[in-house]
Formats: structure tokens, C-alpha cells, sequence
């Protein structure tokens, strides 16, 4: 069946806010019909493609972090993003590339641009090519738990801290403190454990 205009111009104000599967039952039509016409329309049934916005997991592959560095920029630093439904189930964190922009260049410290190829993420101000020519150890960005992780891996192993720092391109300093912190967390558990065992 032909969708009406009225139809349509729900689908436009509810696509990414509710997934398929609602949209097609307020509309009392087949889910797979909806995706159909949506295809045939926009060329993608995807709301990634449709909205112009770049995913949180897709921001990191550019930037070269991992997804929880751009998770924590979102929910630690103020870069501005919104939630949305895609397809039928699944949420994404999406994030408005000028707004992204804008964001970056207040939070300088945190990004290192040297990973960043020219260009990969238009439009790019002119700023962002000399900041790409200072490479600088991630001394700013927030740890993630792979990182905490791989800390305590390699400081097990008997690596120095020194060159610990070197393979997780952060400074010496920096892991010192997070290693101390891991450690010290670590044998207030252990003393809660024991405590509890023993009352």
C-alpha cells in the first residue's frame, strides 16, 4: 500500500526518536513494509544515514580513541550528543559533527589531533591542522577500563612503569598515579573481603 502524505511526514518526525517496529504499529502497518518504502524514498532504511550525525563508535574510529574516551567527552566533559533509535531495537549515541567542532576546541588538552587524518571529519576548521602537528602524550584523557586493565597486565608482567607509559602513549607521571590509585583501591577490597570473612 501507498503511504500517505501524513504517514510520511509522521515517519520524518518520528524516525530515530521510536524504532520501525512502534512507528509501524501506530500506523497499523507491517514493519518490514515501512522499511521497504523507506528504502525506496531515502535510499537507506538505516537512521544513521538519515540523521547527519556521526555515532559515538564511529567518532572514536576517526579520532583514533576508544569508544569510551568519547563516552566519557559526553557524559564527563560537555561534548553535546543525543540518543536515538535505530532500525528496531538498538540505541545509539550520536553527535553532531559542528557541534563536536565546536566542542574540540574549547577541550584542546584532551584530543590529539596527530591521529586524526585531514579531512576525515568535514567540515574542519583551519585551527585543527596546526594542533594536528602537536603530537602530545594523552595525559588528559579520561582512563578507560581496557587501559586500567592493560596497566595492571604489564606492571604484572614486570614492565616498568616507564615503558608502560610509552606503549599506552601517556605520560610517566600519569601512570604512576593510576597504578598507585589501582593499587591502593585494590587492598581497600581485599581488606573488606578479609573483614567480612572474619566477623
Amino acid at each position: 500500500m501507498i503511504y500517505t502524505t501524513e504517514e510520511m511526514v509522521y515517519i520524518e518526525q518520528n524516525l530515530g526518536s521510536l524504532s520501525l517496529q512502534k512507528i509501524a504499529e501506530k500506523l497499523g502497518r507491517n514493519p518490514k513494509s515501512l522499511e521497504m518504502t523507506l528504502i525506496r524514498k531515502r535510499g537507506t532504511s538505516s537512521t544513521i544515514d538519515s540523521t547527519g550525525m556521526i555515532t559515538a563508535g564511529e567518532l572514536a574510529k576517526v579520532m583514533g580513541v576508544d569508544r569510551n574516551t568519547v563516552i566519557g567527552w559526553t557524559s564527563r566533559h560537555g561534548l553535546p550528543f543525543k540518543k536515538k533509535v535505530t532500525r528496531y531495537k538498538k540505541t545509539f549515541t550520536f553527535i553532531d559533527i559542528n557541534e563536536f567542532w565546536a566542542w574540540a576546541e574549547l577541550n584542546r588538552q584532551r584530543i590529539d589531533f596527530s591521529k586524526l587524518v585531514r579531512n576525515s571529519l568535514p567540515p574542519e576548521p583551519d585551527w585543527v591542522q596546526a594542533e594536528r602537528k602537536n603530537k602530545k602524550a594523552n595525559n588528559y584523557r579520561s582512563w578507560t577500563v581496557l587501559e586500567e586493565e592493560q596497566l595492571i597486565q604489564l606492571a604484572s608482567s614486570g614492565l616498568p612503569l616507564k615503558s608502560i607509559a610509552e606503549i599506552l602513549n601517556r605520560s610517566h607521571g600519569s601512570v604512576e598515579k593510576k597504578y598507585n590509585r589501582l593499587l591502593t583501591l585494590n587492598n581497600e577490597r581485599c581488606k573488606l573481603m578479609s573483614d567480612r570473612i572474619n566477623s
